[in-house]
């Protein structure tokens, strides 16, 4: 097929080849005539034309024909040759064909009957200089061949100048031109197809490979690669994204393998704590404490639905359908309530002091579940005190929530907001949570089109602190002096 295509092109291309040289080897036979009929006029209107008419070339021929319609002037090549031409009545205007064929013309140049003729109508009564001036107007004449190029002045015509130009060398030439493509197209032909042929083979093979590496990839070995041809073309292109794609669904797996792993794990727990507090009080019901018993299964119990709850929570996200309708959401106050939610839960102090009024465009309970998970979070790791704050910076709202506690190292920043990370020092189950919180709190941020980090905090030089970034709602960020309350500097005593 490409040998095919590739042979088509050619034979189009050399069709035009020859249609360009025929064309312009035309126009140069065209204006050569022309300029020897400029010549011969300018020789009758001044009185001294010669007889025979010289001319440069053999191909070319003409005549000079008197009104009475004799020969008065002609080249050697029709000496004794009567009037092959005579001049119409013309009408119109400009017409230029460059073709005709006529056995009464079969002496011009070496006996062709393909010729150009220039005809022009001379008025000698007219001054020179005037005259010279419309010797290049150009005529048409309907009772005429469209073979003939017309040239002459809009007078009354004396004389009549004929000029022919044979095309005999221009069909040599297209004719030298064929036979050296006839001749060469079949070798070139062959060449293409054997070439074709070899480059077809060579990546197909590489193809072939490709393809058996590809069918022996499995789940169980997303590790192998596909083998990548060294030559830089489109095939070994193509093979380096199919090993990209591999490497990418070998992680994807990875990482769904790890969280099956690791949400079986979490579920584990709880539900091997109660079943052995049942199990021991069902051994020993008269010394069992069947309420305490009782509150340690509703806690467990909670802890597998916060998990459950969660996993749903990123399994939407996953699917595309985290958020539910946009609303005018105010942070500010979504704080509060979470810390003074908290204060009653624990010894840590919040300091609010930074605190102004920011609202988003967002889905109220998703944004709450940010503000949840982090201040959570701060609590979890914090050894005294959490700082919050709110402001706005040019068309955005930037929440933090700071803690004094160990910090966040940096080569754990990204870590963090995977599922299931906890950091060494804070893997104890007695610390809480399940490592979902702030994978949960990256993909809200996200699909809210913003932007959540962890740094240093450098309220008290030590500790985290988690910035998150989203896009104001318009005319969302009051000043200080507006707050709906004033900033609070909330301490727990306990």
């Amino acid at each position: 097929m490409a040998s095919l295509v590739v042979s088509s092109a050619l034979l189009l291309g050399s069709i035009i080849m020859v249609e360009l040289l025929r064309s312009e080897l035309t126009a140069n036979v065209i204006e050569t005539a022309k300029n020897e009929s400029v010549n011969i006029v300018s020789l009758v209107q001044g009185g001294e034309l010669p007889n025979p008419i010289p001319i440069p070339r053999g191909d070319l021929a003409a005549q000079v024909i008197a009104p009475d319609g004799k020969v008065i002037a002609f080249t050697q090549n029709l000496e004794g040759e009567r009037p092959q031409y005579q001049f119409p009545q013309m009408k119109g205007t400009s017409q230029t064909v460059v073709r005709q064929s006529n056995n009464a013309i079969a002496q011009v140049g070496d006996h062709d009957h393909n010729y150009i003729l220039v005809a022009n109508r001379v008025d000698v009564a007219v001054p020179v200089e005037t005259q010279a001036a419309k010797t290049y107007e150009v005529f048409q004449s309907k009772k005429q061949s469209k073979n003939v190029i017309f040239s002459g002045s809009t007078a009354p015509g004396n004389y009549y100048v004929y000029v022919w130009a044979s095309l005999q060398s221009v069909d040599q030439s297209v004719r030298t031109l064929l036979l050296i493509l006839l001749a060469g197209f079949p070798l070139l032909i062959t060449v293409v197809v054997v070439a074709t042929w070899l480059t077809s083979k060579k990546a197909f093979e590489a193809v072939e490979r490709i393809r058996v590496d590809v069918d022996e990839i499995s789940e169980t070995n997303l590790s192998r690669r596909v083998y990548e041809p060294s030559q830089g073309d489109e095939i070994s292109r193509l093979a380096h994204t199919m090993n990209q794609m591999l490497e990418r669904l070998e992680i994807s797996t990875e990482e769904r393998k790890r969280f099956v792993a690791d949400a079986s794990h979490e579920l584990k727990s709880p539900l091997s704590a109660l079943r052995a507090s049942l199990e021991i009080a069902i051994r020993h019901p008269d010394e069992v404490d069947w309420v305490a018993t009782a509150r340690t299964g509703i806690a467990e119990s909670q802890r597998m639905q916060h998990i459950i709850e969660d996993l749903l929570l990123l399994a939407k996200a996953d699917a595309g359908q985290l958020l539910g309708t946009f609303q005018s959401v105010d942070i500010d106050e979504l704080a509060v309530e979470e810390c003074q939610r908290l204060r009653a839960l624990t010894d840590v102090r919040f300091d609010l002091s930074d605190m102004s009024a920011g609202r988003i465009q967002g889905d109220s309970e998703r944004i709450r579940s940010v503000v949840r998970n982090l201040l959570e979070n701060a609590v979890r790791h914090a050894s005294s005190q959490v700082w919050v704050s709110l402001k706005a910076v040019d068309s955005h709202v930037v929440f933090q929530v700071a803690d004094d506690g160990k910090g966040v190292r940096e080569q754990d920043r990204e870590k963090i907001f995977d599922r299931f990370t906890r950091l060494d020092e804070s893997r104890s189950r007695d610390r809480g949570g399940s490592g979902l919180g702030l994978a949960i709190v990256k993909s809200i941020v996200i699909a809210h089109g913003g932007t959540i980090s962890v740094s240093d905090n450098d309220r008290c030089g030590h500790g985290a602190q988690f910035t998150a970034v989203f896009e104001a709602d318009s005319c969302s960020v009051l000043e200080s002096d507006a707050l709906p309350f004033p900033p609070l500097n909330v301490n727990n005593s306990h």
